[in-house]
């Protein structure tokens, strides 16, 4: 007599968008060695999305580094809060997404006063960022995905931190790929730089936009946030 085995709803549908996706991306992988080997390559684009009214601000330095789990170029994408990250077969990032994540914000951050990349400089605070998630993620139905990123944020001011945050940001990617993917990642990462640069400016750095930028409020002046 055999015995019953029974399957919940949820982990069928899981366990059916698990193989859509595993063959979508074997089936990318062979394509991609018959027209060639090089596997297509993505960044961010060109940075043209308007800049948030906030107040101008003295010069920062900006410190970035990247969670060991973010890799040196693949793609990331998982369902849902899976703990098992998958990358594209024959998508890459054209250069680390670290790398990618950085250079936008300096970007975001320039349009409200100077970023200096060396680690330490006399006077000026430090914002030291911590990119934490850089990834897409579908719904368990596999119908839908967003790009996520995470970043942890530090002001520093003479070995002294003033402040502290995380910024989550997610966008609804246009299409269920990996092209859909980077655009919602391109657009996800503008509006944590964005959001970056209103959280800076609640730590009083600077005069308001088109006066004379001012210096960071004293650390004793405000408790961290």
């Amino acid at each position: 007599m055999r015995a019953a085995v029974y399957f919940s709803p949820q982990r069928v549908r899981r366990g059916a968008l698990l193989c859509t996706l595993a063959a979508v991306v074997a089936l990318a992988g062979c394509a991609g060695r018959q027209v060639s080997s090089t596997p297509q390559r993505y960044d961010l684009g060109a940075d043209t999305a308007a800049a948030p009214a906030v107040a101008s601000r003295a010069p920062l330095a900006l410190s970035f580094a990247a969670a060991p789990t973010i890799g040196d170029g693949g793609m990331i994408w998982r369902i849902g809060d899976s703990a098992s990250p998958q990358t594209y077969a024959t998508v890459r990032w054209a250069a680390a997404p670290a790398d990618l994540v950085r250079q936008r914000l300096i970007d975001r951050l320039s349009r409200q006063g100077p970023v200096v990349t060396e680690t330490l400089v006399a006077g000026v605070p430090q914002l030291r960022v911590t990119l934490a998630r850089f990834e897409q993620v579908f719904a368990p139905d596999g119908a839908s995905s967003r790009g996520e990123i995470s970043l942890q944020a530090l002001l520093v001011q003479d070995r002294t931190v003033i402040a502290q945050t995380r910024i989550d940001e997610a966008v609804a990617a246009p299409t269920q790929d990996a092209a859909g993917g980077v655009a919602a990642l391109r657009t996800a990462t503008s509006q944590a730089g964005d959001a970056l640069a209103v959280w800076l400016a609640r730590q009083g750095g600077g005069a308001p936009r088109g006066g004379t930028q001012g210096a960071m409020t004293p650390p004793a002046a405000r408790g961290t946030r």
